[in-house]
């Protein structure tokens, strides 16, 4: 019989997808196993992890819910970023097994395979993976290690595929897309790569992600004026002002702002999309003033913003006067209210006990039910989880339940209610919601009625 497995993915970065893609290729190579949806019958469940704000708590909740609600004989294994940053501390954690991203492919490799499949669907190619710029306040370099892209020719055949049902296509690196190809070739190959893809593939538009500003070279500005189906360019700027880049370890204002002029000239209708990073150690008033200043001259149709993260192992997380919690997140909202930003809050757990955050989760789903949610999967052949329902979203959910029962006096509504009720939520969920309704403050003719909406049985 063969065993099932269930993998798991902690967020929606396009790089969690990628690897998810490859790991599916590689199972589903390999007759010896059945990819399955729902993790609580699986035989081995893989967890990617991720070691960034709060996605970082997210991921050890994750852990804890699948190890409260897993088969006794089942196989947890966790990988990704979580594992490069935490490794000695997820290790002490038991029953649980802690591998690098490599060694997990390998308990499934069979034999190599020359193009993935995309059998998680997304409108992405990523092209390569990691980053050498070495900004001071991220710890994704020391994770990920050396720079790696993808074969020209590798690319352009993803590219092929999603060409046959996109109208959009992001062209992105993960972390970096400018110095695509300096491993490979010798030099940063980018625009070489751009120029195949929109020449080969002219009816579809394009968008580039995560782009530093010394990628726009007179011959990347070159390429994308003349390819009109460059539609967007992801560009990052985190700041404006020189002391605060300096110590950034970020090209100068003077040098990126002249790159975002030459690009509004060459394409005055391209999508110029940022992000920006307030509170940075050292960031006065004043340095904030500056920022909201030059973003309102309007060169950005779209920007997000992230309060800085004091992450353990980078530069800046040692560096003097680091910003009080409580006034980067006034700036943060400054931003979000003024611009439409999206934002990205500081985690306020940076600094947590892994084992201390496990052992609190684990705590909590082992007193809650197994399943809230009927629809638990997220991806196709993905082991979706309702993690965020027990975390975050619980008291919403006896909430709408109460109503339900409140609101269901007429014939109609009952079984309307009903119906909905047994659609969204497992017999599980709306029996421990019954037992909360049973054993609370309500008159018995609530609760006889709370009996006959939530269970199928009275």
């Amino acid at each position: 019989m063969n065993k099932k497995i269930a993998i798991i993915m902690c967020n929606d970065m396009h790089m969690d997808i990628e690897r998810s893609n490859i790991l599916l290729n590689y199972i589903v190579q390999n007759e010896s196993y059945d990819i399955v949806c729902d993790y609580t019958i699986a035989d081995i469940v893989i967890i990617q992890t991720c070691a960034f704000g709060k996605n970082k708590k997210y991921s050890l909740q994750v852990i804890a819910d699948v190890r409260a609600n897993v088969a006794n004989t089942c196989r947890v294994i966790v990988t990704g970023c979580l594992v490069c940053v935490n490794k000695d501390a997820l290790e002490a954690i038991s029953e649980i097994e802690v591998k690098s991203f490599e060694e997990v492919v390998n308990m499934f490799k069979k034999a190599p395979i020359a193009l993935y499949e995309q059998i998680i669907p997304q409108n992405k190619v990523i092209i390569s993976e990691g980053c050498r710029k070495n900004c001071s306040y991220c710890v994704y370099p020391l994770i990920v290690g050396k720079y790696k892209s993808k074969p020209i020719e590798d690319v352009l055949l993803e590219v092929e595929k999603l060409h046959e049902t996109e109208t959009v296509i992001y062209i992105t690196g993960a972390q970096e897309t400018s110095d695509y190809g300096i491993d490979l070739y010798g030099k940063p190959s980018f625009p070489e790569l751009l120029q195949k893809i929109c020449s080969q593939f002219p009816d579809c538009n394009y968008i580039i992600g995560w782009f530093h500003p010394a990628g726009l070279t007179e011959e990347m500005l070159s390429i994308i004026e003349k390819n009109k189906n460059i539609i967007e360019v992801m560009l990052h700027i985190q700041h404006v002002n020189e002391r605060i880049l300096k110590n950034m370890n970020r090209p100068t204002m003077d040098f990126t702002d002249k790159k975002i002029q030459k690009l509004r000239k060459v394409r005055p209708d391209l999508v110029i999309s940022t992000e920006v990073i307030v509170g940075f150690p050292g960031e006065s008033q004043e340095d904030f003033e500056e920022l909201i200043m030059y973003l309102s001259k309007g060169y950005f149709d779209d920007i997000g913003v992230a309060s800085y993260e004091q992450v353990l192992g980078t530069k800046a997380s040692v560096m003097e006067d680091q910003v009080p919690e409580k006034i980067k997140e006034e700036r943060l909202n400054i931003i979000q209210n003024v611009f439409r930003a999206c934002t990205y809050p500081t985690s306020k757990s940076y600094n947590m006990s892994v084992i201390e955050e496990y052992i609190k989760a684990y705590g909590l789903f082992k007193n809650i039910p197994r399943n809230i949610l009927n629809n638990r999967q997220k991806y196709n052949l993905i082991a979706g989880v309702d993690t965020k329902t027990k975390t975050e979203d619980f008291e919403e959910c006896l909430k709408e339940m109460y109503e339900c029962v409140i609101n269901s006096r007429s014939e109609f509504d009952f079984k309307r209610n009903k119906k909905y009720l047994k659609e969204k939520y497992t017999l599980e969920a709306r029996t421990f919601f019954y037992h909360v309704l049973k054993n609370g403050n309500f008159k018995n003719a609530i609760k006889q009625r709370g009996k006959e909406l939530l269970l199928d049985y009275f």
